[in-house]
């Protein structure tokens, strides 16, 4: 079975969620990069994240896990990809990675993306984008 035509499905249903997900309360003048959806089965990305089968069942016994930084500062052109192994979804900033699927994108304009991150023991993931 070939989950290609699922994960691109499950991408493009993200895209419209991530840009208003990004935290804050509408006082700061920081810009809310745009994302573009990018193939997850790329041969390399800037930056590459694997969320390992059993993470779930760490945080649940009270495991701090630290699978991305607090804060990753990146330029515009740079992509990301977050695999998920594990059997449950995950909050990774403003990405939503669901069990056993994969999310990849490319950071299009510059700006700050802050969002919840349940693989990281601080509780967010921050995204800073800049020219490059």
């Amino acid at each position: 079975m070939t989950r290609g035509p699922l994960r691109t499905a499950a991408l493009l249903m993200l895209v419209p969620g991530l840009l208003l997900s990004a935290c804050g309360d509408g006082s700061q003048s920081t810009a809310v990069p745009e994302l573009q959806v990018v193939d997850s089965d790329a041969a390399s990305y800037d930056y590459d994240y694997t969320i390992p089968f059993g993470t779930g069942r760490r945080l649940d016994g009270g495991e701090d896990v630290e699978i991305v930084p607090a804060v990753l500062d990146v330029e515009v052109g740079e992509r990301i990809r977050i695999v998920n192994e594990d059997v449950r979804g995950a909050a990774v900033g403003i990405f939503w990675v669901p069990a056993e699927r994969t999310v990849a994108m490319e950071f299009t304009t510059p700006g700050t993306l802050t969002g919840e991150c349940d693989v990281h023991p601080s509780g967010t993931f921050t995204i800073n984008v800049t020219e490059a």
